[in-house]
Formats: C-alpha cells, structure tokens, sequence
C-alpha cells in the first residue's frame, strides 16, 4: 500500500538535497519556522538544514545545528505534525580521524566525535535531540546519516590514493529520506505497533551509494568527465604529515586528513527497514554532476559575454 506525503516541508531545500517551492525564514527563528509549517499546512517535514562545515562559523553551525533543530521540533509538536525526517551526518559515528570500517548503526557514538570538531558535535547534539523527541505529542523522528554528498549542485594527492571512501548521489540521499517519511507515516496511521526489527522511528539510518571507492579514483573520474584526465606520472604522492606542515591556507588539516583515511558505512538497515536501493550509480551520478556544473558554467560564461 502506498502512502501519500501530503504537504512536505523541505528545510534547508537550497542544499544537494532538498528541491522545493521556497519560503524564505531562518530555522534559528522560531517564529519563522512556525510561520512556515502553519502557512504551508505541512504534514511532513525533511529537515536537511546545515551550514557548509569547512566555511560556517561555530556560532552558525550551534545555532543551525542545535537551536535549529529545537526550533523545528518544538514547532513540529505545536502544530500536531506526525513526521519529522532529520538529516544527521555519518561523523557522529567517527571518533578522532581513525579509519571508519563498515560501520553500522550499532557503533557508539563518542561524546566529542571527530575530535571535538564543531560540525561533528553540532550534527551529534542535533540527532540526539531528533531521536529522543520521538513519540512525544504523537511525533515521529527519524535521523538519516549521509556519507559525502555530490550532485549537480557540487591536481594532487594525498597518502596512497587507494583508501576506500563511501559516498552518495544527492538524488539517491534525497530518496531515503522520502523512504523514511513514508515509513513514518505509515507508522503513525498503523493501528498495531510496528515490530522492533522493522521500526523506523526513534531510529537512525547511514545511507551511502553502497559502492565505496577509492577517494582519489572519484576524483581523477570526475576530472576526465571535465575532460581533463589525470594520469598517474602527473601525480606527487606526498606523505600525509608532509602534506599537514606544508599546506596551504586555503586548505585545512581536516580536509587532508579526510582524504586520506577508510571511510565506509554498512548500510544493510536502511535497505531492510526502508526499502532502500541506489538507482543512481556513482559513474551516472558522476556524468550528471559533471554535466551540470558545465552546463552553468557555459550559461554564466555567456551572460558575461553579452
């Protein structure tokens, strides 16, 4: 049986992963968010607001991440909405930058995630305000944990090349939370309790492409869809703590370690408990980026001209 959304509020739908009709407010506004939810007579609501973790400030990031996400699910239990779908961050899983092997949803979650780095610790907060809202004045939460995001809104190396990374296509991220909201609601019309092994709310769900790649492969991929293929004799592998002490400063120590660490996630729950498959595969999801951004920037080289 198939359940109908019904008005869905998409928070933060300028970003890869949210595309909606747009009302404009800030999610640190109270009266803004309420605003919305009553204006567009919302039955759902997508929360993937976040600000861009390597620019924000900590003061955005905390009043986004944690006062934001109060403000949403204050505002969602007000108006008597059923369904909260929130986006979380598989770094709420990631203790220091040690390799991230096949972690599932079982895996702890360390009280300073990712040495205390403020996205880490703000996404961390957000989702445990998320998942301990569930049930209360008849919400129902979720929390989707995405890996690296690309889409079609997005010349060295650091360490071998060869760790393996897991990402995910913004439209493949976009449709697991769509996943999780049907769930939701079907949960909130059942008339029995939905078994434990099949719960979804008060749950949270690492969503991926489920094709891990070698971090550096998805980059040389997409720089030959450019049309400028990178061989390996025009590469300098630089050891990881040569490239930390001579960078420059437009590129962060947190940056270079990311690329150079294991990062994969087991996404086996959210394909049994939302019916959760990639349609897009990374080389497709790749081309269309790739197509994308060209294409923009063919648009904006012509404005320019004219």
């Amino acid at each position: 049986m198939e359940f109908h959304l019904g008005s869905v509020l998409v928070i933060g739908g300028c970003g890869l992963v949210g595309h909606t009709r747009y009302v404009n407010g800030s999610i640190s506004s109270k009266q803004d968010v309420l605003t919305a939810l009553k204006e567009s007579k919302t039955d759902v609501i997508i929360n993937t607001a976040s600000p861009n973790s390597l620019i924000a400030s900590k003061h955005l990031l905390e009043e986004v991440n944690i006062t934001g996400t109060q403000n949403v699910l204050d505002c969602a239990m007000e108006c008597g909405i059923k369904v909260c779908v929130h986006t979380s961050s598989s770094e709420v899983v990631q203790n220091s930058y040690d390799d991230i092997i096949w972690a599932n949803e079982t895996w702890p979650l360390p009280e300073c995630p990712v040495d205390g780095g403020v996205y880490a610790r703000t996404k961390k907060i957000g989702e445990d305000l998320v998942l301990k809202a569930n049930g209360k004045n008849g919400l129902l939460t979720a929390a989707i944990r995405l890996s690296t995001v690309f889409g079609e809104d997005d010349q060295f190396r650091v360490g071998t090349g060869k760790n393996l990374y897991d990402f995910i296509y913004a439209g493949n991220a976009a449709e697991g939370h769509i996943l999780a909201a049907k769930k939701l609601v079907e949960a909130s019309l059942s008339k029995e309790p939905v078994p434990k092994e099949s719960r979804v709310d008060g749950e949270a769900f690492f969503l991926t492409n489920g094709d891990p790649w070698p971090f550096w492969d998805f980059s040389r991929f997409v720089a030959a869809e450019i049309g400028l293929p990178i061989a390996d004799k025009d590469l300098w592998f630089i050891p990881l703590g040569i490239a930390i002490f001579v960078l420059s400063p437009s590129i962060t120590t947190r940056m270079l370690k990311y690329t150079a660490e294991v990062r994969t996630f087991d996404i086996t729950k959210a394909k049994q408990r939302l019916g959760y498959r990639p349609r897009v595969g990374m080389e497709e999801g790749i081309k269309r980026a790739v197509a994308s951004a060209l294409s923009r920037s063919n648009t904006s080289e012509q404005k320019k001209s004219t």
